[in-house]
């Protein structure tokens, strides 16, 4: 390498070290650990080196190591190939804000109704519903800072998605859900800007979603919590997504035709435009649990047509949901 590009080199690692530092300073060491995990994909050893230089004072090995280990258990990063990966949007705001020393709960709590775009004054908005949306979507938070992604997940989904208990989330692409109903055994889809942007600052991605079934279980007990209705408490958490219907941050989906795919540990999704044809996305996650979720319980290989509206009559969708909500 020549010396002046050795130069270079240098000072744009002195910069990036210079960055770090502010950043552990406002946030923690942690989050500046996240964040050059996802722009670098590093070893330890790089990781060390760097831990380091930001700290600018002698560090044992494993002291890293731990820092590490909590980002793992956070759900955040995990090591693959001998190099570590994040799993999150670090830039995300829940993320970021997760690690924030001077974080402030009032702010983050109050912020839920603005990332809705709802205006609590509203004369069409009940003030019941402002506080189970604001409940839920703080407990979520929680559930994310706890290490708890899946749990977390889980419990968006069957609130402000207008899912049942028993029905799985198979994707999430641009502002379009995909969801298998297990009642009527057919997939469905739904539109949301607005459910998207909230899943996006609470730092989760787009792509095949069903990890989200092993928080069923924490997440039922949650929401029968939230509820206080016993066995109708989830009547009442499905009634949220029909309510932002009814608001106009959720519509009914469009029509498609699904090929899902297991081969090993590998899940393979593909879901075009039922009339053009025309690719509209391609998915692949690695899924390690023996069972997968219905309708690929029993099979390797499935393909179905997405129906683009909710299964349920109009009447049954307006006496049953949304009316929980009448001022």
């Amino acid at each position: 390498m020549k010396t002046s590009e050795k130069r270079k080199v240098e000072e744009s690692q002195s910069r990036l070290v210079e960055l770090l530092k502010k950043l552990a300073r406002k946030h923690t060491i942690q989050y500046a650990l996240l964040l050059y995990i996802a722009a670098r994909r590093p070893d330890f050893n790089e990781l060390f080196r760097v831990y380091k230089e930001i700290c600018d004072k002698g560090v044992k090995r494993q002291t890293v190591y731990k820092q590490l280990k909590k980002l793992e258990e956070k759900r955040f990063i995990k090591k693959k190939g001998g190099r570590y990966v994040a799993i999150v949007d670090p830039t995300a705001r829940e993320i970021a804000e997760s690690f924030n020393k001077s974080h402030s709960r009032v702010g983050k709590l109050g912020a839920t109704i603005r990332h809705m775009g709802l205006k609590v004054k509203s004369t069409k908005i009940s003030p019941g519903f402002v506080h189970y949306l604001k409940v839920i979507v703080e407990k979520a938070r929680k559930l994310i800072r706890e290490g708890k992604r899946e749990v977390a997940l889980n419990l968006l989904i069957h609130t402000l998605l207008p899912l049942r208990k028993s029905d799985v989330l198979w994707l999430w692409h641009g502002n379009t859900f995909v969801y298998y109903s297990r009642k009527v055994r057919s997939f469905r889809s739904v539109r949301s800007e607005k459910v998207a942007q909230v899943l996006r600052e609470l730092g989760f991605r787009e792509g095949i979603m069903i990890h989200h079934v092993k928080g069923l279980e924490e997440s039922g007990k949650i929401i029968k919590r939230i509820f206080s209705r016993g066995s109708y408490s989830w009547t009442w958490a499905r009634s949220i997504a029909y309510q932002l219907k009814k608001l106009g941050f959720l519509e009914d989906g469009w029509n498609y035709r699904i090929q899902l795919r297991r081969e090993g540990d590998e899940i393979e999704l593909m879901l075009w435009n039922l009339y053009t044809k025309e690719l509209v996305c391609h998915y692949s996650i690695r899924f390690e649990e023996e069972e997968t979720p219905e309708p690929l319980k029993n099979k390797p290989y499935h393909v179905a047509v997405v129906i683009g509206r909710a299964h349920i009559r109009k009447e049954v969708e307006e006496n049953s949901y949304s009316s929980k909500w009448y001022m």
